[in-house]
């Protein structure tokens, strides 16, 4: 269906001429026999100025198919046509298009420049003289016949138009005809070819292949609606050739219904099609003719089911490929899916089955949706959605009960408002994620402009087809709506099953090549993870024990390329981002206590790192040699904490939590500067900053201040070790039981096992994160204490929260089922 789904775009494209010719009824008898595409345009002056001030149109213009057509069209700045005028597009060569201009003749028609008439030049062929000049480099060829002109990048284009009226052959199609003399006059027209419609799509999109060599239809014909400077708007008819041979007649005598799957698909999906049908046995008598084969005798496998929906839906994320079905009778669908089903898990509460014959549904629709296989499906309320994986399906079931379908974004809901409640085939594109589809379909120089363009006031098109009266009635659009500010929403990105169950949280990182987020994760087995934004695993490393604590990331060359530096119980390691060990830090140690401790004193990226054993530390620096400076080899307890570094001002200070409650605050070379004199019931948590004291929270949910003079004050937040305390400049968060307070606004929680409670910074904005392991729900919350859109959504660990894909974008990693991990979007 992919020809159906890039038809909006192609005619968006194809609008980019900045002229376009018309006539009177007579002259369709002049237009090439081999036009591809036609505009009919009634009033040149008008539709030139209108295409000039057009949002949408213009967002193209650095395109290379605006900038061909700008060139034709600076061919034709030397003629000013008065009345209905046809610019066709002719298919002459295999991998080109000529034009040719047809309009009625007048005396001002042709400039009387005398730098353009000096370089015409002239030469007769059947009787009649034919004009060249030449323009920019090209050649432009044109005559006068009568009261008609003709001009043309081709001279055989002219050539036969002569031959034709000499010898009163007419090469007109006469459905063509028919359809020109019913379109709206007052209007720009639009005329496409069937047979020649893949061509000019690859002739646009280099690189798109079809999955079929068959035509879809015989003419498409519409109304280009400009009056509207901020939208697109076309409507017209589509006919097809009613003998079973175009694509479009498998949707003869279908009546249209309103659309149930098109709002339930994920929020992100790059483009939908739907298809509706209320009667199976027309379709199938359809499908019949285009098979050649008897309607009494031809079956379809698993017929019960087909009559059980009335509704069929392709969705194309950006990582998959689902059909989605709606069921008018979900017992009988059931029944019918029975005997090729087996049920292999729950997810959510829902059973996901796996299917025997994977190729049914692409048997009945392969021609109209192409919907490929699908080897695992599921029922969510009345509707089915079947996937290639069971990974996509698990995507959908969470996206569809985080509420994050296209029903919620602007784009969808502002657009369906203006098209028909009923249709037979319905599109759905988000012009944003498909101008990166087609970007990859392009040059590497015209990918990259395409992607530049901003179609933040565009997000959507769509494009309804209506079959009624042997005619398909087409309506398409697109429109500014930057007007409303959408919602956000949350959306699941993937979910990534690894080989075995989660060692411990997931944890983003930056990605210093997209400057979006990479995503690592350990299993049990000890295995490393590295994972893209969009779920891909792009490599796995066996590490001899479990990570301690989070990992860091070095800048070890002073290039911007980062790597990944932590430790494990017996092991120091650095990690370049293609999963390479950076030497020499691939160091064994006999026993490490704490997570590593990475210390870059003057962002000048000089690390220090410390290897905690029990009670000694061992500091080097970023060639991997001891740091002999450093005295603070021997701590009087094991440390309870791995050593952190805090900047006040200019004066650095290396805090040390030690397991008898002491406080170390030392200078860079681990001499005592601030001496404690009391003991502290140390937490988990590290120490904070506030006003340029120290804070600690203490394991009976008391905060303890330290002065840079030594003067401890302490402040009780709450009684009782189930308090959780953290802090990140001037955001604070107290979590207690069925209590959370975020800078001094209290929120109920609820009864439940909370964990993980931070305040992270994310694109200068700070939020607070929780997850309830009871019901596995995580929230995120603004520094202002309010949670955010659409949370709580699933998660079964504490979450990583930052930009997802680039700079632009926030998403989050938690843990999902025992195996996996789900990566989420907020849009």
């Amino acid at each position: 269906m992919r020809k159906i789904a890039l038809a909006f775009g192609l005619l968006l494209l194809l609008l980019n001429c900045e002229q376009a010719p018309s006539t009177s009824t007579n002259l369709i008898h002049l237009i090439p026999q081999k036009s591809a595409a036609i505009v009919r345009i009634p009033d040149w002056e008008d539709f030139e100025a209108s295409l000039q001030v057009n949002a949408p149109i213009n967002l193209l213009k650095e395109t290379q198919l605006n900038q061909s057509l700008s060139a034709y069209a600076a061919l034709f700045q030397h003629f000013e046509p008065q009345d209905d005028t046809y610019l066709s597009f002719v298919a002459l060569g295999d991998d080109d298009f000529d034009l040719a201009l047809i309009t009625k003749n007048h005396p001002k028609l042709i400039s009387k420049d005398s730098s353009f008439s000096q370089q015409v030049q002239t030469y007769d062929y059947e009787g009649t003289t034919i004009n060249s000049v030449a323009i920019n480099d090209d050649y432009l060829h044109f005559f006068k016949k009568d009261a008609f002109f003709i001009a043309s990048t081709s001279k055989l284009v002219l050539e036969n138009a002569i031959l034709q009226n000499n010898t009163g052959r007419d090469p007109i199609d006469a459905s063509l005809e028919q359809m020109i003399k019913t379109s709206n006059s007052s209007s720009p027209n639009l005329y496409i070819k069937g047979s020649y419609y893949k061509r000019i799509l690859k002739h646009t999109i280099p690189q798109l292949k079809f999955q079929s060599s068959q035509t879809p239809f015989n003419w498409l014909a519409l109304d280009i609606d400009l009056d509207n400077k901020d939208a697109l708007n076309f409507s017209g008819v589509l006919t097809s050739s009613q003998d079973g041979n175009q694509t479009l007649d498998l949707l003869n005598g279908l009546k249209p219904a309103s659309s149930k799957l098109l709002a339930i698909a994920p929020a992100q999906s790059r483009a939908v099609v739907s298809f509706n049908y209320s009667d199976w046995e027309t379709y199938k008598e359809n499908l019949a003719a285009k098979r050649n084969a008897s309607a009494k005798e031809f079956t379809v496998a698993n017929e019960a089911f087909f009559k059980s929906i009335d509704e069929i839906a392709v969705v194309y994320t950006q990582t998959a490929q689902l059909l989605l079905a709606n069921s008018g009778n979900v017992s009988a669908s059931e029944l019918a899916l029975a005997p090729i089903s087996t049920e292999i898990e729950r997810f959510r509460d829902l059973p996901i089955y796996q299917v025997s014959d994977s190729t049914f549904l692409e048997e009945a629709y392969k021609e109209l949706l192409n919907p490929g296989i699908a080897h695992y499906y599921g029922f969510v309320e009345n509707h089915l959605v079947f996937t290639h994986t069971l990974t996509h399906l698990k995507d959908f079931i969470a996206n569809y009960q985080n509420d994050a379908t296209l029903k919620n974004t602007v784009g969808f809901s502002e657009l369906s408002k203006k098209m028909s409640d009923a249709s037979t085939l319905s599109y759905y594109g988000n012009t944003e994620i498909l101008s990166e589809y087609i970007s990859e379909k392009l040059s590497k120089t015209q990918g990259k402009i395409l992607n530049q363009i901003d179609f933040t006031d565009y997000p959507a098109v769509m494009l309804q087809l209506v079959q009624a009266d042997d005619f398909i009635y087409v309506n398409a659009l697109t429109h500014k709506i930057s007007a409303k500010t959408e919602a956000s929403q949350i959306v699941q990105v993937a979910s990534v099953t690894l080989d075995k169950d989660l060692l411990n949280a997931p944890q983003m990182l930056h990605n210093y090549r997209t400057k979006g987020q990479n995503i690592l994760v350990q299993d049990i087995s000890n295995t490393l993870y590295h994972i893209n934004a969009s779920g891909k695993i792009e490599w796995k490393k066996e590490l001899d024990g479990p990570i301690l604590g989070e990992i860091q990331q070095v800048d070890l060359y002073k290039n911007g390329r980062l790597q990944y530096a932590f430790t494990t119980p017996s092991h120091f390691y650095i990690i370049a981002s293609d999963g390479t060990i950076v030497q020499p830090f691939d160091k064994n140690y006999s026993e490490i206590t704490q997570p590593l401790a990475v210390f870059d004193y003057d962002g000048s990226r000089d690390y220090r790192f410390i290897i905690t054993q029990g009670s000694a530390l061992t500091m080097l620096d970023r060639e991997g040699k001891k740091v002999n400076g450093f005295t603070y080899t021997q701590a009087p307890s094991r440390l309870k904490n791995a050593p952190q570094h805090i900047r006040f001002g200019t004066k650095d200070y290396i805090v040390i939590q030690l397991e008898n409650g002491q406080l170390e605050i030392l200078n860079r070379r681990g001499e005592t500067r601030i001496k404690t004199t009391e003991t502290f019931a140390f937490s988990d948590q590290p120490v904070f900053e506030k006003a340029n004291n120290f804070l600690v929270f203490e394991k009976n949910g008391t905060l303890a201040s330290i002065s840079q003079s030594g003067k401890i004050t302490r402040k009780q937040l709450q009684s009782g070790s189930d308090t959780q305390y953290d802090r990140l400049q001037k955001t604070e968060a107290i979590l207690n039981p069925e209590q959370l307070t975020i800078n001094n606004k209290k929120i109920s929680t609820g009864l439940g096992i909370y964990k993980g409670l931070q305040v992270l910074k994310v694109k200068n904005a700070y939020y607070v994160t929780l997850t309830n392991l009871q019901n596995n729900k995580v929230y995120v919350y603004g520094s202002d204490g309010n949670l955010l859109p659409n949370f709580p959504v699933y998660g079964a660990s504490e979450l990583d929260f930052g930009s997802l894909n680039s700079a632009t974008d926030l998403g989050f990693v938690t843990k999902g089922e025992p195996d996996s991990i789900i990566i989420y979007q907020i849009n």
